[in-house]
């Protein structure tokens, strides 16, 4: 009988899965140099997402990185891939991305406005020309994309943030005082793109950008070293991370951004009600 016991016990144990926490960061400040794109102080963000991570319970093993020519839209692609191939029913999975933002032409009419909002890679130029035509922007259809296989692995039990610390409009690399704009306000204009289209579907994850596409994302600067607003804000409210619903952070997030930045900016949160009122960790 206590021999049964053992081995149903055994069993029992052994057929336990334990959901992890993993974590994607990619930081970019430099450019690729025949890109257009001004330099900007988003890979020493990275620093800041990783010690908020490790704070809040993610092993270093799980928390990826891509920082400056790591980040080319190839490697944000593959591991993003490697993020669903290797998450499960239960995981709690992080994502942030710190570099320049872009609005660029809705290709398959989905955007009200007319323009998808997209991640500007290490590789991605500012402008279209005759030999690339937004192969390696990564648009939010694009994204909606991975994360919707993400979420098919994670299910109902587990959780999905996506933060973007980069700006989709608004006045471009200007420099307002001390401060950097990640972003621009030269829309990537196309008449037709070979790139793949992808039919955004249902969020059910959580994104918080740092302000709205109408507007500029500055940079915060400590003692002469520049931060993005919103990953310096997360930072400061890591405490808070895995005790306070996103609804109510995001008030809090807006409060401490708008005491680091020289001009207002809105941060965003978008995602399921349900996810809204979850922790983000």
């Amino acid at each position: 009988m206590k021999r049964l016991l053992t081995i149903l016990l055994l069993t029992l144990v052994t057929s336990l899965t334990f959901a992890e926490k993993r974590a994607l960061v990619i930081g970019i400040g430099t450019y690729a140099p025949d890109t257009g794109w001004d330099a900007i102080n988003g890979d020493n963000d990275i620093a800041l997402a990783q010690e908020m991570l490790q704070a809040n319970g993610f092993l270093p093993k799980h928390i990826a990185i891509l920082k400056n020519e790591q980040a080319t839209y190839r490697n944000i692609r593959n591991a993003l891939t490697a993020l669903v191939n290797t998450s499960a029913s239960g995981d709690v999975v992080y994502i942030h991305f710190s570099g320049h933002g872009q609005q660029i032409t809705d290709m398959n009419d989905d955007e009200a406005d007319g323009y998808d909002e997209a991640w500007v890679p290490y590789d991605a130029p500012i402008q279209p020309s005759d030999t690339y035509h937004g192969e390696r922007h990564l648009t939010d259809d694009e994204l909606n994309h991975y994360l919707t296989l993400l979420w098919q692995k994670v299910g109902v039990k587990g959780k999905i943030t996506v933060i973007s610390d980069a700006c989709h409009s608004g006045t471009g690399t200007r420099k307002w005082g001390e401060t950097n704009i990640r972003g621009t306000s030269a829309k990537f204009l196309l008449t037709d793109s070979s790139k793949e289209q992808y039919a955004p579907g249902q969020e059910h994850w959580l994104h918080i950008s740092a302000c709205k596409d109408g507007e500029c994302n500055r940079q915060y600067v400590l003692d002469g070293k520049a931060y993005g607003s919103l990953s310096y804000t997360l930072y400061l409210l890591r405490d808070q991370l895995q005790s306070t619903s996103a609804t109510d952070l995001i008030n809090s997030i807006n409060a401490k951004i708008n005491e680091l930045v020289s001009r207002p900016q809105t941060p965003q949160l978008e995602g399921s009600e349900i996810c809204k009122q979850a922790t983000i960790l």
